[in-house]
């Protein structure tokens, strides 16, 4: 997790400038195809018994760079997918688009039953491959929505002079300019950090992604003093199974509800209150079947109802700032929760002796105060959201 977290919070920041110098769709194919090298590479090393050799540097080494490319493909479906859609069209088929991600985990939970039966592990590899090749085709056929680089909105004649509307139009005034303040107390329209709005998301993103780290260490930790590997590879395969239906369930039904009629002060709730729940669960009784429940639960909300309240919430931010504002929530704060939570559990583990398995009941009751800790902060953050003007009509 530490790793991890190292690596995004310097790959982020140069996505988000090679975005901004070219487009996510150039960008989405190279890592793609960054990412099928890098897969190769590692299949090689597999199978030839390199990573037997040093085990200890190449698997944790797979582990970050398969998981940091991931979080950079990510970032950027969201960048190229909610371009595609207004406000409201978003608030209506977000649910729709983020079906995928239910799928997919059915998918995954099939695929991966299949592969280990018939084959191995390692044959997750190649599998991943034709995967990342697929998914070119629906980035190729987003380019309709977006406009060429070199597309001037607004040309004069065409030798590229300007008439005498547009020198009228481009004149200063001394007209107040209000826009600077629309967006929720930004000094500077270009520094994205400094707009309040963008600081509240990245705040709840990380209070988040640090309770979903909690609960993701629970759920390993309990497996890992119960389960064999076997056990545990069925039980997450399950765990993929179960949460697809969730989400298809969720999806389909319960996010449109929350974002068109109750309002986003409803779907933002929806989250904390999972946890809560999940947390009692496990207090209750340390077991297999409920760090199963609470992840499953985990799964259902905050890759349906959260995820798709997060994107509608980025329709409010400033255009100009959409791209590092999206880059930092969606990749650096992601990593940052789990790296830090990672670094402490070092510690505590170094100082106390104490197994994985003895720190999951103390950490249930913490992540339970912080759900409830966040609940007070996400009805803030969908009054300032409410607030915020329409991007689409200035």
């Amino acid at each position: 997790m530490v790793l991890v977290g190292v690596f995004i919070l310097f790959i982020m920041p140069i996505t988000a400038h090679y975005v901004n110098k070219y487009s996510s769709r150039t960008v989405l194919t190279i890592m793609t195809f960054m990412m099928i090298a890098i897969l190769t590479t590692f299949a090689i090393m597999f199978s030839a018994g390199i990573a037997d050799v040093y085990p200890r540097i190449i698997y944790p080494l797979f582990f970050v760079l398969e998981e940091v490319i991931d979080s950079v493909l990510m970032v950027l479906f969201w960048q190229i997918g909610m371009a595609c859609f207004t406000k409201d069209e978003a608030k209506r088929l977000i649910g729709i688009v983020n079906m995928g991600a239910a799928l997919a985990n059915l998918a995954n939970g099939l695929t991966v039953a299949v592969l280990i039966h018939f084959f191995d592990s390692f044959a997750i590899l190649p599998a991943q491959m034709v995967l990342l090749l697929v998914q070119l085709i629906p980035n190729f056929i987003c380019a309709r929505w977006f406009p060429k680089k070199n597309d001037a909105p607004n040309s004069g004649d065409k030798d590229g002079s300007k008439t005498a509307d547009d020198s009228a139009t481009a004149a200063p005034t001394d007209a107040p300019k209000t826009e600077d303040k629309a967006d929720g107390g930004c000094l500077d329209k270009k520094a994205w950090y400094m707009n309040t709005f963008t600081q509240l998301i990245g705040l709840w993103q990380f209070l988040t992604v640090l309770l979903f780290s909690l609960i993701e260490f629970q759920y390993n930790s309990t497996l890992a003093h119960f389960l064999d590997a076997n056990g545990i590879a069925q039980v997450t395969a399950n765990l993929a199974s179960v949460a697809s239906v969730g989400q298809t369930f969720v999806n389909l039904l319960i996010t449109p509800f929350l974002l068109q009629v109750a309002g986003v002060w409803a779907a933002l709730l929806i989250t904390p209150g999972a946890y809560v729940l999940g947390e009692l669960g496990i207090m209750s009784a340390q077991t297999v079947r409920m760090v199963f429940i609470c992840r499953s639960m985990d799964f259902i909300f905050r890759y349906t109802v959260s995820d798709n309240t997060k994107q509608i919430l980025y329709k409010s931010v400033p255009p100009d700032q959409l791209i590092d504002a999206r880059a930092f929530t969606d990749g650096s704060i992601k990593k940052l929760a789990p790296m830090l939570l990672g670094a402490i559990l070092i510690v505590v583990q170094n100082v106390t002796n104490a197994p994985a398995y003895d720190l999951v009941r103390p950490m249930a009751f913490f992540a339970s105060v912080a759900a409830v800790a966040l609940m007070p902060l996400v009805i803030h953050l969908a009054k300032v959201a409410d607030s915020q003007p329409d991007r689409e009509l200035l």
